[in-house]
């Protein structure tokens, strides 16, 4: 009942203060975009409300847009950040445009109205977050929200009943939530590390911790292997401090106590011989396999957005699923969706690299860290969402967007100096033609 308190307050609070602070309506719809009230408190909302998509986030959506416009759609001086912006558009747009091409459908218009929500969603976070402070508050929705969740995925998986693989969590199977269980913990283990404070330095920490273990009774090799792709360049990324290092390797040693022989078993059947993979590896082979046949006949605008399932039945008399976010992408919109896609998230790494691991400087050391937590978790988000197809997980996206903020806050700083450097530079020119007018 007081989770449901607690929802209602923050979705009344987003709704009046979305018209007069988007920067309060954003927050509230980052929160309930990660943690999905609906499905957390299914009992919340009637079930003919519930079944409208028409929930808690869309509540707070509309005033939160429509007070990003009153407010000139905040500081669009985002620096470097706009070449991935711009991928982004065109993944959207032309996710839009093979919809048209390879005729409409209504879960090919919901997937598309969901991509533009997304696109909608990370501009306002980037246009509106201009200081680090704000960026924390924005990073903190995100811990909060999928930390609570993997909370109370644990107690139900500690009372003897695993939900996540069971059932799934708001729509999403155990793959798919597994994978973002990952992004949430390395949001929440970066986000400790940047902590000045101790409690919440601790929260985060815990909030990681959750989420690792909800990777491990997901059962879900994609989502374990994304974890241990998160640990090496979690390794790669900090810096070699005694206090990092030993943070690291206690929190490799929980890691590998949650390890246990069930998530190593079901781990380590990835990596047999041909004959000896179960159904589900030999599927996704036989799946990839006919989505590169597919790609090659219709390059351009693909099958048709959600249409890979009809289509496989038709051409190869066997209904599939893609089991790939990458090649779900390519096969169904088209080779140049998978590039907007991919180098959306790629092109954002390549623009914080120089400053993780080159000479550039950031003005604030939280800055860095912010950077360091979005090259890693967008490293182990591609990597496992090669074996899971991911529709529009927010939470990776938002992370993303941290990173593009961290850019913008770089430029903006820049900015500053160089317009403090013009202006010294003038007044000592006036000086210099008072003296000698004197």
């Amino acid at each position: 009942m007081k989770g449901v308190l607690f929802v209602y307050m923050l979705s009344t609070l987003g709704m009046c203060c979305g018209f007069f602070s988007p920067f309060i309506g954003v927050c509230v719809y980052v929160l309930f975009g990660v943690m999905a009230p609906n499905a957390l408190w299914y009992y919340s909302l009637p079930p003919t409300y519930l079944n409208t998509g028409f929930g808690f986030s869309e509540v707070v959506a509309y005033p939160m847009i429509i007070g990003w416009f009153m407010n000139r759609c905040g500081n669009l001086n985002i620096g470097k950040a706009y070449m991935p912006l711009f991928l982004l558009c065109g993944y959207t747009l032309w996710v839009f445009i093979s919809m048209m091409f390879t005729s409409w459908s209504p879960a090919g218009f919901a997937q598309v109205l969901m991509n533009i929500r997304l696109l909608l969603a990370i501009f306002i976070v980037v246009s509106l977050c201009d200081t680090v402070q704000k960026l924390r508050i924005i990073i903190w929705c995100l811990v909060f929200g999928s930390g609570f969740v993997a909370y109370e995925l644990n107690m139900s998986y500690l009372a003897g009943f695993n939900r996540l693989q069971m059932v799934g969590y708001s729509g999403m199977d155990n793959n798919f939530f597994a994978v973002s269980m990952v992004v949430g913990a390395v949001v929440a283990f970066f986000t400790g590390l940047a902590e000045r404070n101790i409690v919440l330095k601790g929260l985060a920490f815990l909030a990681a911790i959750l989420q690792a273990h909800v990777v491990m009774f997901s059962m879900s090799r994609g989502g374990m292997l994304g974890l241990g792709v998160a640990f090496f360049f979690s390794f790669l990324t900090l810096p070699k401090t005694a206090s990092n290092m030993i943070l690291y390797a206690i929190f490799l040693g929980v890691g590998l106590s949650l390890f246990g022989p069930s998530a190593q078993e079901r781990f380590f059947s990835s990596f047999k011989n041909m004959e000896d993979l179960d159904g589900s590896a030999q599927s996704r082979l036989f799946s990839w396999k006919n989505c590169l046949i597919s790609i090659k006949e219709k390059p351009l605008w693909g099958v048709g957005v959600q249409k890979w399932a009809t289509y496989s039945q038709s051409r190869f008399g066997v209904t599939l699923e893609a089991h790939s976010t990458w090649f779900q992408a390519g096969v169904e919109s088209g080779i140049p969706a998978l590039f907007f896609l991919l180098g959306f998230f790629m092109l954002t790494v390549l623009r914080l690299m120089p400053f993780v691991w080159g000479s550039r400087k950031v003005p604030d050391p939280r800055i860095a860290t912010y950077m360091q937590m979005t090259i890693t978790g967008i490293i182990a988000y591609c990597i496992s969402a090669q074996f899971v197809s991911l529709y529009a997980m927010e939470n990776v996206f938002y992370m993303a967007a941290v990173g593009l903020v961290c850019l913008k806050l770089v430029h903006l700083k820049q900015v500053e100096d160089a317009e403090e450097e013009t202006a010294q530079m003038f007044e000592m020119r006036k000086e210099m033609e008072y003296s000698l007018m004197s």
